[in-house]
């Protein structure tokens, strides 16, 4: 069975004000009845467009710490003479890693929160290097948080894809949200050298 893609609607009328123009909003440029009232009606389009991509990716980030974690002290390391993962100083190493990786998704994601809010409340729209800025540490948000996730399983080993344990649930759900296109770090770091540069060339209208 094929899923629905679209809805299609002939002669209805949509009022003007039901409409919201996405080139405009690029551009600080949509209406909203709460502006004078609420900051957060006032936040940049796009940035905070990327940025609640990266939030639910800092929850499986951590979920898959504390899994990992949870188990270390009475799992044991196959084909070795550790009866627990957590004496090994290389799995102690690896949840460091991870657990550092994860930190810094999170500082990433604050300051590109931090950005907006700030910019929102003082009623003013953010530039363009700042906008890129907030696109690219999204991009660094996630891509720390897909290595600490793939760290992890490494470290917790090929148990972690048993159909019962939620870290296969978690890699999966991580790793396809982290190529949603307005979040692909490749794409944000080009973004922000760009504008780092002030080279004009555009590479998408999304910043």
């Amino acid at each position: 069975m094929s899923a629905l893609r679209c809805l299609v609607a002939e002669d209805v009328f949509v009022p003007e004000h039901r409409v919201m123009s996405v080139p405009a909003a690029i551009e600080g440029d949509y209406p909203s009845e709460n502006q004078d009232e609420e900051p957060f009606y006032r936040s940049a389009f796009v940035p905070i467009l990327a940025l609640v991509l990266a939030g639910p990716q800092l929850g499986l980030g951590r979920a898959a710490l504390e899994i990992v974690r949870s188990k270390a002290g009475a799992k044991p390391i196959s084909y070795t003479f550790f009866d627990a993962q957590a004496e090994s100083v290389t799995f102690q190493n690896q949840i460091a890693q991870a657990a550092m990786m994860i930190d810094t998704a999170h500082l990433h994601a604050y300051r590109a929160a931090d950005d907006i809010e700030r910019a929102a409340a003082q009623g003013t729209y953010p530039d363009t290097l700042t906008r890129a800025r907030v696109r690219a540490d999204t991009g660094r948000a996630i891509e720390h948080v897909t290595q600490a996730i793939d760290g992890l399983l490494f470290a917790h080993g090929a148990a972690s894809f048993a159909d019962v344990n939620p870290l296969q649930r978690i890699w999966r759900d991580s790793a396809v949200a982290a190529r949603h296109a307005v979040t692909l770090p490749a794409v944000s770091y080009e973004v922000y050298g760009k504008a780092l540069l002030d080279v004009d060339e555009k590479i998408t209208p999304l910043v």
